[in-house]
């Protein structure tokens, strides 16, 4: 990716820069709720939000999907997972209700929320976990609050201490676990989204 500051007409602490980001910031925050975005496509706009350098490449970044994109709403997820002797992931997009409960017993349940669509602004996931445990995978910057204990088991929080974006939808995690653990950690993001702009950019204008 182009670094900003080896620019020095892109000055990121301009005032209209930075209102035109916390605009932008504040619009995606609308198109992520219930509009058919998962967390990745979520949080690949934000981190090109974050990293813009001007107010023509703020404009330049979409927030919503592509109405082809869109498509029809996912099918619905149960409130309750459950896994028993066999381990899951879930796969493709799915619905993150309000409420969502996760149960392994002697398995180890992966969930994989940068395909989640968040139903609201904020998610509570509840885990619970025996002889064995769940591991979650989650979009760097999407604001995640992890509590709860473990008996003969733990909790491992492995993602980079990054400061979530402005206005990410919050996904709160209570797990429980009996001789087993739940591990968190980074999903990489798909794609430099700023990037591909900038080159698209570069190559219209002939740089």
């Amino acid at each position: 990716m182009n670094d900003a500051s080896t620019n020095p007409t892109n000055d990121v602490s301009q005032p209209a820069t930075e209102s035109a980001r916390e605009a932008a910031f504040n619009g995606l925050a609308e198109h992520v709720i219930g509009g058919g975005m998962t967390l990745d496509e979520y949080a690949e706009r934000a981190f090109a939000i974050q990293q813009a350098a001007t107010t023509d490449e703020l404009d330049a970044l979409p927030l919503g999907l592509p109405e082809e994109d869109t498509g029809a709403p996912a099918a619905r997820r149960p409130r309750w997972l459950i896994s028993v002797l066999s381990g899951r992931q879930s796969r493709g997009r799915w619905r993150l209700r309000e409420h969502l409960r996760v149960v392994a017993v002697f398995t180890v349940r992966t969930l994989d929320l940068g395909n989640a669509q968040p139903e609201a602004r904020e998610s509570l996931i509840t885990i619970v976990t025996a002889f064995g445990g769940a591991s979650i995978i989650a979009p760097q910057g999407v604001a995640i609050q992890l509590s709860g204990f473990a008996l003969f088991g733990g909790r491992n929080d492995k993602r980079a201490e990054l400061p979530p974006f402005s206005g990410s939808p919050l996904i709160r995690i209570r797990a429980f676990s009996l001789f087993g653990g739940v591990r968190l950690e980074d999903r990489v993001p798909r794609r430099d989204l700023l990037g591909l702009i900038r080159s698209r950019s570069s190559k219209s204008t002939g740089a």
